[in-house]
């Protein structure tokens, strides 16, 4: 048991990729029956004076065992590529990142391949400037995404809701939530076709602040035009949000630990109301730069892969940080929402 009460010993984790470099902003897929793993890889977290990250891509043949290095993007104008994330179809994967120009310029762009190794240049995804499709889904055919409108001045930036029916052309459908800086969107497609969103806010960092920095979970039924919101009673960041059976698994880097972690959380299914505090189950080892998960469920069994730069706490001044996969079974992590019962 962890400190928090939680199964953290129920889970296997180990390391992926380190090569003493920032390695960051995961995600997971699985794609013609290899597991395929994106991030960012840079000299630091950002760097707005000299952009330079590119996107790494990693398979695995054994469960993620070992990997070998598949692909290495770069952006289109040879600006900092940040924040991939896969999308797997039958025929493709996806990798959908961001291309960061400056200060007040990012555009989303998206390569793909057909057999696992050439990936297509890097291109815009959409034709809008400083639009983020953050996080894509593939959905009974049809593609869906959550982002945010980007702006220099951070009070003009909102959460947007996306689609494409090929995959290749995007373009954005309504504003999720209206409220200053609320940006990186997490998305659910369900089963009955309504969208859920779970919304970044960090309208508290603005003067005078715009919000709490607690998430919303916003949900909307097509045409996806309006939407009902939930807060959770947390402040948490770089968010990964995954479905399972009881209702929503969430990764996230935790704030209201005495020091920063990703930390795992989960929230009911019926969830309604203004607030829901989401049920902490354990916290991963990490700390300082970390979380931003990707996932990959098949059956009860999740692998989930984050960054963290708790190794390298000691070395002062150097923004280093590495790539883990997590491993555990549902049933075991999730125990302890029934201890009480």
């Amino acid at each position: 048991m962890s400190e928090n009460g939680a199964r953290v010993d129920a889970v296997n984790i180990r390391k992926v990729f380190d090569n003493g470099r920032h390695n960051a902003f995961t995600s997971l897929a699985r794609w013609q029956g290899r597991l395929y793993l994106a991030f960012r890889t840079a000299e630091g977290h950002v760097t707005a004076s000299a952009p330079e990250g590119v996107v790494t891509l990693l398979a695995s043949d054994d469960d993620g065992g070992s990997w070998e290095h598949v692909a290495t993007l770069s952006g289109m104008y040879g600006m900092d590529l940040r924040d991939p994330k896969l999308v797997a179809t039958p025929d493709r994967l996806y990798v959908h990142a961001f291309e960061y120009q400056s200060p007040d310029r990012r555009d989303a762009m998206l390569s793909w391949t057909e057999d696992g190794r050439s990936f297509v240049p890097v291109r815009r995804a959409l034709e809008k400037e400083n639009y983020v499709v953050w996080w894509p889904v593939y959905h009974q055919g049809r593609f869906y995404g959550a982002g945010y409108r980007y702006h220099g001045n951070k009070r003009d930036i909102r959460s947007v809701f996306y689609t494409s029916e090929d995959g290749e052309a995007w373009r954005d459908v309504s504003v999720v939530y209206d409220v200053p800086w609320a940006n990186e969107s997490v998305l659910i497609m369900e089963g009955d076709d309504r969208a859920t969103v779970l919304v970044r806010n960090d309208g508290m960092r603005l003067d005078p602040p715009a919000s709490d920095g607690c998430p919303v979970l916003a949900r909307a039924d097509a045409p996806y035009q309006t939407w009902r919101y939930t807060k959770l009673g947390r402040r948490l960041t770089g968010l990964g949000l995954l479905k399972v059976e009881e209702g929503y698994f969430l990764a996230a880097r935790d704030h209201e630990q005495e020091e920063v972690r990703t930390a795992c959380f989960f929230i009911p299914a019926d969830v309604a109301g203004d607030e829901v505090q989401p049920r902490l189950l354990f916290t991963l080892p990490s700390g300082g730069d970390t979380s931003y998960a990707g996932f990959v469920k098949e059956g009860r069994r999740v692998l989930m892969s984050y960054y963290s730069s708790h190794e390298y706490a000691a070395l002062q001044g150097k923004k280093r940080s590495c790539i883990y996969l997590a491993e555990f079974n549902l049933d075991e992590v999730l125990a302890s929402l029934y201890a009480d019962s």
